[in-house]
């Protein structure tokens, strides 16, 4: 992906305007995306979605949207334009355990602060240009949270694979 591919991607930055996000503002900035909109509300952000097509979501710990986490209020609500869009999840000092509970509600991947450009630059580009699939199943909807280079899995998959540009309406609970 080349700078003037970059300049073309629309970028929503949730969350308060903290050190994680102004770095990440820079960093998208030295790579060529100018189209960066900053939403310190997560509610707000879910109406943008609602309204109008981004390339990719960054989100602190955003608020809870109606008992959800924020990135699984973006798989799941009603109306959004793209539930399958790519939602980073930026943490502090990111443990296992916090990488697990995004995969788990959805995120496509965690960026751990203080953030490396190159990092931010590879996974936008990866989830941009060869997106994982995504799986729907009763509990969840999101990306494929298998590794790459596992062997696949062998018994009755309950999951059914969603082509990239499929739309989906998620029965949650």
């Amino acid at each position: 992906m080349e700078r003037a591919e970059f300049a073309q991607l629309r970028i929503m930055l949730v969350g308060e305007k903290t050190h994680g996000l102004g770095l990440l503002r820079a960093v998208l900035g030295v790579a060529g995306v100018t189209r960066i909109m900053q939403v310190e509300e997560s509610l707000r952000a879910l109406d943008l979605l609602r309204a109008d097509h981004y390339t990719a979501v960054f989100c602190e710990q955003a608020a809870p949207v109606e008992g959800m986490p924020f990135a699984q209020a973006v798989r799941r609500m009603p109306a959004i334009l793209n539930p399958m869009i790519p939602v980073f999840v930026l943490k502090d000092k990111a443990r296992r355990s916090d990488v697990e509970q995004a995969r788990d509600i959805g995120a496509t991947d965690v960026l751990t602060v203080p953030i490396s450009p190159r990092t931010v630059i590879d996974k936008l580009r990866t989830a941009v240009q060869a997106p994982r699939p995504f799986i729907l199943a009763p509990d969840f909807f999101g990306p494929d949270r298998r590794a790459k280079g596992r062997l696949p899995f062998i018994g009755k998959d309950r999951r059914v694979r969603v082509p990239r540009k499929a739309r989906v309406d998620f029965k949650g609970p």
